[in-house]
């Protein structure tokens, strides 16, 4: 049997020239849902072979009630190609169409199955072999006109959109146009009256109607309050948005839009067809909550299923977008404990610092960093969420103080709970203090009697310093350090603002000085306590450099500071238990915490006697 593959046909014999000036003549057709037709579709002049005849025998019937517009009729002759002679249909054959319209001669649409069936045999190549038989063409009714013609004769046309049928190849890309004349028609006009007359005429190939093109807009934005709405939220220009899909003739669309200095995008005259909006995610912001106008599904940076009819101008296809948050802080070296960074204390390098918890998707986050070289760690690119921050604890220390950061939470130990980040947050200072572990016991050339502090020596390297006697350091590191004993509500012990001079002063007069009438002997309390503290800042190489052993004195990275020392039965006056092996440096803070308004010990003679014993067997035994 002979049948045309679709494409084969040659479309060079049509009549192109009468159909294309033809079709410029044929007024454009309103929407279905808006058209009111009270003239002929114009379809007459536009159809191309395959045309098909259907004989006056047939019928056309419209039931007023049920708003039924039906024919029923014989096809007679096909000619397959422009000026050939038409082609006899056999039998059996039958033209059948059936569609509603309702009383105000509206298209209403077509009918459960094919609104138009066709079929009939034929010999397409006239060798008496029958090359096509059974189905010839079918299709679903897209729109409708009518004229009345005031006379017995009426004229009415039709759209469909071919669904199948033998004769299917020549109809690719095209629509079928349906020309009929009703001789002895009752219609008067109205269809708000049953009407009938006869059915004969012609179908055919049809250009499609061009649907009016549609735009897409939207815009890309910064989501301040992560809700996913564009609620005035700032824009982002210079974001690649892709439009990508296929329109209704089969063509491959790829459009790129870029936002404008607000955030805005659009495609305009986009044909009717099915898309897909793709945004390039913008750089330096997460991904936020998307959105889709009136169709389509949203998907991660993409909306997908854009079906576009045309006429439409849809909007709202937004890309929304956050900004990071992060969470910062340090490992480091709490020489004196006091959960401050303070001038001298050293960074921890490559110490393992995790933030665990889940975001504001729901996602787990789990990462681990080390710290830097200057003891930073920082977890950039978070999404909002609650996180917890934990540190695995450095091996050649003890625990310190860890200290909270900005954004809050629940200080534990080694770790940072119930962190609540939200959009754009930086969190910072979320501090682990470490401390060095005691080494052994004080030894020679770690400390010095108070006589040498008020000596020419002693005196010379305090004024020699940190760059000399008008530098700062130390008794800002004493007051910061030992608040209660130096610092500003200490009354006349305060240090604050001292230089290395006025430090070298403050303790010669603290030698001599006589309170209540009594002299002060050099083995005060006062000045051993003094002087211990002294020893515990030149000897730190952190704090004082090396200057220190040009005087005899060793220096070391943590110096006499974390020295042992055994405080014998003197316990109470350190607040623990006698014979407890403590620190210089927790000696100090010891002291330092029952101190009250510079005054040592509060004047508690026997605290003060025992507090003595210690102090001056540290320096005694480490005396350079």
């Amino acid at each position: 049997m002979f049948k045309p593959k679709p494409g084969s046909v040659d479309r060079r014999h049509r009549r192109p020239n009468r159909r294309n000036n033809a079709a410029e003549a044929v007024p454009v057709c309103e929407k279905l849902e808006d058209r009111v037709l009270l003239s002929l579709l114009g379809v007459g002049e536009l159809i191309e072979p395959p045309d098909v005849y259907y004989d006056s025998d047939g019928t056309l019937q419209y039931d007023a009630v049920d708003q039924s517009l039906n024919a029923d009729a014989a096809p007679t002759s096909i000619a397959l190609v422009e000026g050939t002679r038409p082609i006899r249909i056999l039998s059996p054959r039958d033209f059948l169409m059936q569609i509603v319209v309702d009383n105000d001669g509206n298209l209403v649409g077509g009918i459960e199955g094919d609104d138009l069936v066709v079929i009939g045999a034929f010999d397409a190549d006239g060798d008496r072999v029958v090359d096509y038989d059974g189905v010839l063409l079918t299709g679903e009714v897209l729109a409708f006109g009518y004229l009345d013609a005031s006379t017995a004769t009426d004229q009415y046309d039709f759209r469909f959109t071919p669904t199948g049928g033998l004769l299917m190849p020549y109809f690719e890309g095209y629509d079928i146009g349906l020309d009929m004349t009703s001789l002895s028609s009752t219609f008067a006009g109205s269809f708000a009256e049953s009407f009938s007359g006869g059915s004969q005429g012609v179908l055919g190939v049809i250009p499609k109607l061009a649907a009016p093109p549609s735009s897409l807009a939207g815009r890309v934005f910064l989501d301040a309050d992560n809700n996913g709405v564009d609620d005035g939220d700032a824009g982002i220009a210079g974001v690649e948005v892709t439009l990508s899909g296929t329109d209704v003739d089969g063509n491959v669309v790829s459009l790129i839009a870029t936002t404008d200095a607000d955030g805005a995008y659009a495609f305009e005259e986009v044909a009717a067809g099915t898309y897909n909006l793709t945004e390039a995610q913008p750089i330096d912001l997460l991904d936020g909550d998307d959105s889709a106008g009136a169709v389509g599904i949203v998907g991660n940076d993409v909306v997908t299923d854009i079906i576009l009819a045309g006429g439409e101008d849809l909007a709202g296809y937004n890309f929304g977008e956050i900004l990071p948050a992060s969470l910062s802080g340090l490992v480091y070296e709490d020489f004196n404990n006091d959960g401050e960074v303070n001038f001298g204390e050293k960074a921890l390098e490559g110490v393992t610092v995790s933030i665990t918890g889940v975001d504001d998707r729901g996602q787990d986050v789990a990462v681990d960093e080390q710290t830097d070289a200057d003891g930073v760690f920082f977890f950039a690119d978070l999404r909002p969420g609650v996180y917890t921050v934990s540190e695995t604890q450095p091996s050649g220390h003890e625990d310190g103080i860890d200290t909270i950061g900005t954004l809050g939470g629940t200080v534990g130990d080694d770790v940072f709970s119930d962190v609540a980040v939200n959009v754009a947050q930086d969190g910072m200072n979320y501090n682990f203090g470490e401390r060095p572990q005691a080494g052994s016991e004080v030894v020679g050339g770690q400390t010095a009697t108070i006589g040498f502090w008020q000596n020419k020596h002693g005196q010379n390297l305090i004024k020699s310093l940190n760059g000399g006697q008008e530098a700062t350091q130390l008794s800002a590191w004493l007051a910061a350090t030992f608040p209660n004993m130096f610092g500003a509500s200490a009354g006349d012990n305060c240090l604050v603002g001292m230089s290395n001079a006025d430090v070298a002063q403050y303790y010669r007069d603290a030698f001599k000085a006589k309170r209540k009438g009594s002299k002060l002997t050099a083995n005060k309390l006062e000045c051993q306590v003094i002087a211990t503290a002294f020893a515990a800042y030149v000897t730190n190489s952190s704090l004082a450099g090396n200057v220190a052993t040009q005087f005899g004195f060793l220096v070391s990275d943590y110096g006499v500071g974390i020295a042992s020392v055994n405080v014998g039965d003197s316990g109470e006056a350190f607040g623990v238990a006698d014979n407890t092996v403590m620190t210089v440096m927790d000696c100090l803070l010891a002291t330092n915490a029952q101190t009250v308004d510079g005054v040592l010990y509060n004047m508690d003679n026997l605290l003060r006697s025992l507090a003595n014993d210690v102090y001056s067997m540290i320096n005694e035994s480490g005396d350079i």
